[in-house]
């Protein structure tokens, strides 16, 4: 078995990535070479951006009691319940909650309340959620996934290396609705009672971190299990065997083709 470290190093490999990956634990344990996520930033996805961005930034820990997180994000991490009226203020707005601001990510209220019950309880891995560079010092058993940032070409053929070794044309990957840091974390760690436990998670499509996420990136969360499998697959896939194909040098300018068509 691949040490963590090793796994991704066969990330980066196999996505051309420019930014460290990241790994997702959980410990009973305080943390040790880590800091609370909320000195960093109170946004836990920025946070995860901060760590896989510089080499100079330690791995991060969430725990309950960070009354300085993002309190949506404490609620995607499981540490929190959602404020009854958070479903007005993400939806269409009412006047008794936060002076009637309104996201508009859904429709309705109804609606926010409904993929809460899709998405199920959402459960901590320990006491401490960990995001961290990949290093060979992680246990492997307490792994829950992988977090890469990366452009579109290197994410397309990520999936591409996710569904290699499956059937399914559907649901090996997948971009969910929720925040963004359900993307990086939550769904792909296994923590919402009923995202797919086999799925990488492709986003975000929340808008709400636009202004700071780089508008040619995109984020990829990935099971430990299948990120293992990935690195299996990736010498005997078409990034292995045909590499020049999966990032290729030389590009076609389809705006150069001319139209034949009448004469």
């Amino acid at each position: 078995m691949l040490s963590v470290g090793e796994l991704g190093d066969k990330l980066v490999e196999a996505g051309r990535l420019k930014l460290r990956p990241l790994c997702v634990y959980g410990t009973d344990e305080t943390p040790q070479n880590a800091v609370p996520s909320y000195k960093i930033d109170r946004c836990i996805a920025r946070v995860a951006y901060s760590v896989a961005l510089s080499e100079e930034m330690p791995a991060v820990y969430i725990e309950a009691s960070h009354e300085k997180c993002c309190g949506g994000g404490l609620v995607w991490m499981g540490f929190a319940e959602p404020h009854p009226k958070l479903k007005y203020f993400v939806t269409v707005g009412t006047p008794d909650f936060r002076g009637g601001a309104a996201e508009h990510l859904k429709a309705t209220a109804e609606l926010f309340d409904e993929q809460k019950e899709l998405i199920g309880k959402v459960t901590p891995p320990g006491k401490y959620i960990v995001v961290a560079p990949c290093t060979d010092e992680i246990d492997p058993q307490t792994l829950r996934s992988f977090i890469l940032f990366a452009g579109a070409e290197q994410i397309r053929n990520l999936c591409g290396l996710a569904q290699f070794s499956s059937s399914d044309p559907f649901f090996k990957t997948l971009i969910p609705a929720g925040a963004t840091c359900s993307v990086m974390i939550t769904f792909p760690s296994g923590m919402a009672e009923h995202a797919p436990k086999d799925s990488a998670f492709i986003g975000p499509t929340d808008p709400t971190g636009n202004p700071w996420f780089p508008p040619d990136m995109l984020v990829m969360g990935i099971p430990a299990s299948l990120a293992i499998q990935m690195s299996a697959d990736l010498d005997e896939s078409f990034i292995g065997k045909r590499n020049r194909i999966a990032y290729h040098e030389k590009r076609t300018r389809i705006g150069d083709a001319k139209c034949t068509l009448n004469k």
